[in-house]
C-alpha cells in the first residue's frame, strides 16, 4: 500500500497540471495497487480547494464523495468521512467534524473548544473550557 500526500490528491481532483495529473493517474491505475488517504490529507485538501481554488463546500463534498467510490483508495474511517461530508453539505466545517468524530471514537467524554459552530452542532459533547 502507498500513502497519498495532499498535493497528489489535489492534482487528481483539480486536474490543473496536465503532467502531474498524468503521473497521478498512472500511479492510481497500477494493477493491484492500493492507496491510503489519511484524514489529515482530506483536511489539507479541503483547505487548498477552498482557499486556493475557491471551491464551494458542495463541490468539495461531491468530489470527496466520488473519492470514496474509487476501489483502490482506503481511508482511515470511511463512515467518519461520510458523516463529515453530510455535515459539510449542511454548512459544517469538514475538519471540525472529523475532529469531533475522532474524539468520540477515542472515547472522549467531551471536546473542549471555543468554536461556536462545533458547540452548536454538538451540544453537550462540545464544551467551552472554564
Amino acid at each position: 500500500m502507498t500513502g497519498l500526500d495532499t498535493n497528489v490528491l489535489v492534482r487528481y481532483l483539480a486536474q490543473d497540471d496536465e503532467a502531474q495529473l498524468r503521473a497521478v493517474l498512472t500511479l492510481l491505475l497500477k494493477k493491484g495497487a492500493t492507496f491510503f488517504v489519511p484524514d489529515l490529507v482530506l483536511i489539507e485538501a479541503d483547505w487548498v480547494l477552498t482557499t486556493v481554488y475557491q471551491w464551494t463546500a458542495e463541490e468539495i463534498a461531491e468530489a470527496f464523495g466520488r473519492l470514496l467510490s474509487v476501489h483502490n483508495l482506503l481511508f482511515e474511517n470511511e463512515g467518519r468521512i461520510r458523516a463529515a461530508l453530510r455535515a459539510l453539505r449542511q454548512g459544517a466545517d469538514l475538519s471540525d467534524e472529523l475532529i469531533v468524530d475522532r474524539c468520540r471514537e477515542m472515547g472522549c467524554k467531551t471536546v473542549a473548544t471555543f468554536d461556536k459552530g462545533i458547540i452548536k452542532r454538538h451540544p453537550g459533547f462540545a464544551v467551552i473550557p472554564k
